[in-house]
């Protein structure tokens, strides 16, 4: 499985949906460098699942460990990036947090700019200290 491919995949879409289009099959197809595996499917289903049902808790949680900014200054792709490392992040679990924080940087810093990755892991490592601080690290 190409999990890599399939997170950029879904933060693709995310950003596709935030656009008002529905991430669907043409997107996909359109959008993709890789015809993605069953279990890729499922994996990019489930984020898109995830974080359109969880999306204004995502936003929130967010805007909350946001320093000096308000969630509509954040480039669109950078906070599609967030939102679907959050998603990982609170509510899949399924991959260690390092491992979500490094992929995010990593789409930060190639789909938007070099100076991105540092944003967003200052966001995501502030999301992890308050999701410790509810008490939900499992």
């Amino acid at each position: 499985m190409a999990r890599k491919s399939a997170r950029a995949a879904a933060v693709q879409m995310v950003f596709e949906n935030m656009l008002g289009g529905d991430g669907g099959e043409e997107t996909l197809r359109g959008l993709i460098e890789f015809t993605p595996e069953e279990d890729d499917q499922a994996y990019i289903d489930g984020i898109l699942a995830g974080v359109e049902k969880n999306a204004d808790e995502l936003d929130e949680m967010i805007e909350k460990c946001l320093k000096g900014w308000a969630l509509d200054r954040i480039a669109r792709v950078d906070r599609a990036v967030l939102r679907v490392a959050v998603y990982e992040l609170c509510f899949d679990r399924t991959l260690p947090d390092a491992v979500v924080i490094n992929e995010a940087v990593t789409l930060a810093q190639r789909f938007d700019a070099p100076t991105a990755g540092k944003f967003v892991n200052g966001v995501l490592s502030s999301v992890l200290a308050l999701r410790d601080e509810k008490g939900e690290n499992a």
